[in-house]
């Protein structure tokens, strides 16, 4: 069983898991193909690698009428106990419905069979738990279900059932009389958009492109093996499908489907047709469209279960049955439906899009109106919808208008672009640099090329110097080339090139009069102004960049600059005007439907959130950018390394240990260079959380070797240096953790940033205290906080508080050490940081405890319980499982023992158990 065919269904796994292990039965149902067996095999798993005894069978519609046939796969490797333990009444009637002996059937007999197996599950239980498993239940045999109800009604304790059952969309089961009380009746509901999403990436041997992908949602209802069946339907075919094609149909799907349409009349055909090929059917419409009245047909397809009709308006009872539809109708049915459609659909773009879709020829008014359509439905916010229309537009644009078509494909290709749609749109851009004839038309579809193989270094610059020999003459173009130029230098760390180009775009900008260029000709500036270190001018580029942005439509580059000014704020301490400027950003880019750029937006938006002090949001901004740029294909590795920084603020230690490790190794399997310090970073960061300054000092010293490049200079940007600091001290190096404050606090007086103040005093006061002075240590910790007025981050406070409480337990200082960990504890719930109060608690209990309750010889029973189940190579959920806890609850009294022994994982703890002379057995 892989965590593949679970995706998505954790809760259900764990409420199901949950019933089995306390008491009485489980019943998951729902309709065909939405992963009932797979949940079930997961339980049997689980069930049985914790020693129970599994009998199963899969009954089918096929032998449903073949008596005990059910009851025989369930005993058959129990059928030498039964012999053994049944006495002959017994025995006998059993031999004789199992087939193992021949004997006229009587009422007697059927009660003794049931008797039989009773007794025979009764002993079974009586040597452990014993999971009854019955996959698809509703065609077990009737003479099998009257025996296991009757069982059910009178076992107890020791037997468990674990049942599917199959039942249609909104239908509940009516199985459960069959499953031994408490049932727990599990409905097993459709998959969300980004768990099928992520199913059909990880189940399909090639990646889907994402709006394919939310199609595949759309027409299988969230149903997981329609959706799979759909996207290898989908990689089988030949061209791929673009937006108005129908979606490929498999034969498995069609043997599902093509049965509850065989028998429709012809006239309820052409019927479902337009409906299928219709946004938003309604009955006027299709009445309007077929020219007659069409209630017959409606009551026959509503008869059948095909349409629901409310209101006037029609929905086919199931998404795939509008795909199925139109996918079987011919070509021409399908131009014929759309003709009929547009004679009598007003509204534009749909009229638009049904006139395109009723003709495959040229046509230069046709194509005028879908340009319209397409720039209004980018107005509306619908980028995807917006770039098909204006894809159409180029599709119907004629042969001796070349320009046009590749300015419709451009804008088609941008509008992709923006929605997330990433392989068309480098398709679309490919198909306008080939249509193209004149430079202001061909560089914008080239620059589109270069964003499309940002990645293929060779490609992206030979695309570049394409559009720059393409673009002179020209001092708008030339100045997008350059600006992009200065990008693809700085990303290679050629920054005095980057600087150039940066400055001249600046110029021709300025020259040519045009404020968008500008603006980012601004910011391109200045991530290389950072990087080498003119802090000053790096921030004022910044500001002319935000106050350009003010006020114009968004774009790619408004929306840059916009992000950047409110990262600026941040830089400042400025949080809630940081906040205030994401935030709005954030709602205005998402109305917008531009994904992709939501998702770089996001990575800021974590960050922001994160360092003001609001670990939930952070959270969901961190995640949600993971999920997104997952879904977009577009650097998933860096959405990971967010993640991280998300979990490590408003998350669980375990889980951002687990997000920044597999982020780091994420960006190293793809070379990504300029992700490989910030994740790096973020290992190093969740090390100091949990205590493991080795591994911190590991990740920390790795982006040290790397040079200057492999960071920014700026340490407003990513701040890391107290925390590598912090992981010096505690690995006893102590000059280097001070050259290392002396160096960042010189840069932080240079470039005036106040907000990495705090983090450097406290890494100072731990390296003070290590030194021997704590008392000198809390004063400096006592004065920082004391003085840090508002332009600080809320975390660094936080566990400047923390620190403090730490040092003062060392200076002795008890009353002073609590007053600061229950003070942390409490800024870390108003934050919302819940790894962090861990810590804290964890501290607090220390202090309280003797110190040498802290020697593993005074080990707690339970923590010798959970410490034996360890050396016994138990996992977590087998030790919460014994212990009836919870997994969460393992999982910290462990990072507990860790954090109180100093070890980092399960073998080091077992050798400081060790040294403690801790004899478990005899405890």
């Amino acid at each position: 069983m892989t965590d593949d065919e679970l995706v998505g269904r954790a809760g259900l796994v764990e409420r199901a898991r949950t019933q089995l292990e306390t008491s009485g039965s489980v019943l998951l149902y729902g309709p065909t193909g939405i992963g009932k067996s797979a949940l079930g095999r997961a339980l049997v798993a689980d069930r049985a690698r914790s020693g129970w005894r599994v009998l199963s069978a899969a009954p089918s519609q096929s032998e449903a009428g073949l008596p005990y046939v059910t009851l025989l796969d369930l005993l058959s490797n129990q059928l030498e106990l039964a012999w053994q333990v049944l006495p002959d009444h017994l025995r006998q009637p059993l031999e004789v419905a199992l087939l193992k002996a021949s004997a006229p059937d009587t009422v007697r007999d059927e009660l003794a069979v049931r008797l039989a197996v009773l007794h025979v599950l009764r002993r079974l239980a009586a040597s452990g738990p014993v999971l009854l498993v019955v996959d698809d239940i509703q065609w077990v045999d009737p003479s099998s279900l009257e025996v296991l109800t009757f069982c059910a009604r009178r076992l107890t304790d020791g037997v468990h059932m674990l049942a599917t059952e199959q039942v249609a969309d909104g239908d509940l089961p009516v199985m459960a009389e069959a499953c031994p009380e408490p049932v727990l009746q599990l409905e097993v509901p459709a998959l969300a958009e980004a768990d099928v999403l992520a199913l059909l990436r990880n189940r399909l041997s090639s990646p889907l492109p994402v709006r394919t992908a939310r199609r595949i949602h759309t027409a299988s209802g969230g149903n997981p093996f329609m959706a799979l069946e759909l996207g290898r339907a989908v990689l089988r075919h030949p061209q791929g499908v673009s937006p108005n094609d129908p979606l490929p149909v498999s034969s498995r799907l069609k043997t599902l489907l093509g049965d509850r349409l065989a028998d429709l009349s012809p006239a309820t055909h052409e019927l479902l047709l337009h409906a299928a090929s219709s946004p938003r059917p309604t009955t006027a419409q299709l009445a309007a469209s077929l020219g007659r009245l069409v209630d017959g047909e409606l009551a026959e397809a509503e008869g059948l279960g095909l349409i629901d009709v409310s209101s006037d308006r029609l929905r086919f009872s199931h998404p795939l049955l509008r795909e199925f539809v139109y996918a079987e109708a011919t070509s021409a049915a399908r131009r014929q439906a759309h003709a009929r459609l547009a004679a009598v659909v007003e509204e534009p773009v749909e009229n638009a899009t049904h006139r395109a879709l009723a003709t495959q020829e040229a046509d230069a008014d046709l194509a005028a109106a879908l340009e319209e359509a397409g720039t209004t439905a980018g107005a509306r916010g619908a980028l995807g919808a917006a770039a098909t229309l204006w894809r159409l537009a180029a599709d119907r644009t004629p042969a001796d208008a070349p320009d046009d078509r590749a300015r419709r494909l451009t804008r088609a290709a941008d509008d992709a672009a923006a929605a997330g749609h990433l392989v068309e749109s480098a398709e679309m851009a490919r198909l306008a640099v080939q249509a193209a004839t004149v430079p202001e038309v061909k560089v914008p579809a080239l620059l589109l090329l270069v964003d499309a193989a940002w990645s293929e270094r060779e490609q992206r610059i030979e695309l570049l110097a394409e559009a720059f020999h393409a673009a002179q003459g020209n001092d708008r173009l030339e100045a997008q080339v350059r600006i992009l130029r200065s990008h693809s230098a700085y990303f290679d760390r050629r920054l005095d090139d980057a600087r150039e180009d940066a400055r001249i775009a600046e110029e021709l900008a300025r020259r040519c009069g045009d404020t968008e260029v500008l603006v980012d000709a601004l910011s391109a500036a200045h991530p290389v102004e950072v990087a080498v270190g003119g802090g000053q001018a790096s921030d004022r580029l910044l500001g002319m960049a935000g106050e350009l942005a003010i006020g114009l439509p968004l774009t790619k580059s408004v929306v840059h600059a916009r992000q950047m000014a409110a990262m600026r704020e941040l830089f400042r301490g400025n949080t809630a005007a940081a906040i205030e400027g994401i935030s709005t950003l954030v709602d205005e880019v998402r109305d917008g439907g531009a994904v992709r750029w939501l998702a770089g937006i996001l990575i800021s938006a974590t960050a922001i959130y994160e360092r003001s002090g609001r670990g939930a949001q952070a959270l969901s901004a961190g995640h949600e950018c993971l999920q997104l740029m997952q879904d977009l294909g577009d650097e998933p590795e860096v959405g990971m390394v967010i993640a991280a920084r998300a979990e490590w603020a408003g998350g669980t230690a375990a889980m951002a240990r687990e997000m920044a490790e597999a982020s780091l190794e994420a960006v190293r399997v793809v070379g990504n260079d300029e992700w490989t310090g910030p994740a790096l970073s973020a290992v190093g960061l969740v090390g100091v959380l949990v205590g493991d300054p080795q591994r911190a000092v590991e990740a920390f010293d790795a982006i040290a070797d790397s040079g200057e490049a492999a960071m920014p200079y700026d340490p407003a940007v990513i701040p890391w240096h107290a925390d590598y600091a912090e992981a010096l001290v505690a690995s006893g190096r102590l000059d280097d953790a001070a050259a290392l404050i002396a160096e960042i606090r010189e840069r932080a007086d240079t470039l005036d940033r106040d907000v990495v103040r705090v983090g450097l005093a406290r890494s100072e006061a731990l390296l003070i205290a290590k030194q021997g002075d704590p008392a000198a240590a809390l004063d400096l910790l006592e004065k920082t906080i004391a003085t840090a007025g508002d332009q600080v981050y809320p975390l660094d406070l936080a566990r400047c508080e923390l620190t403090r409480g730490r040092v003062a337990r060392q200076a002795r200082r008890r009353s002073v050490a609590r007053t600061a960990f229950l003070d942390a504890i409490e800024q870390f719930e108003q934050y919302g940081a819940p790894a962090w109060r861990e810590v804290a608690e964890t501290e607090l209990a220390r202090l309280d405890v003797p110190s040498r309750s802290r020697q593993p010889s005074e080990l707690t029973d339970n923590e010798l319980q959970i410490v034996a189940m360890v050396r016994d190579g138990s996992t977590n959920r087998e030790i919460a499982a014994a212990l009836y806890l919870s997994v969460k609850a393992v999982e910290s009294q462990l990072t507990r023992l860790y954090r109180r022994f100093g070890v980092a994982n399960r073998t080091q703890l077992l050798r400081t158990v060790d040294r403690g002379g801790t004899d478990l057995a005899q405890r």
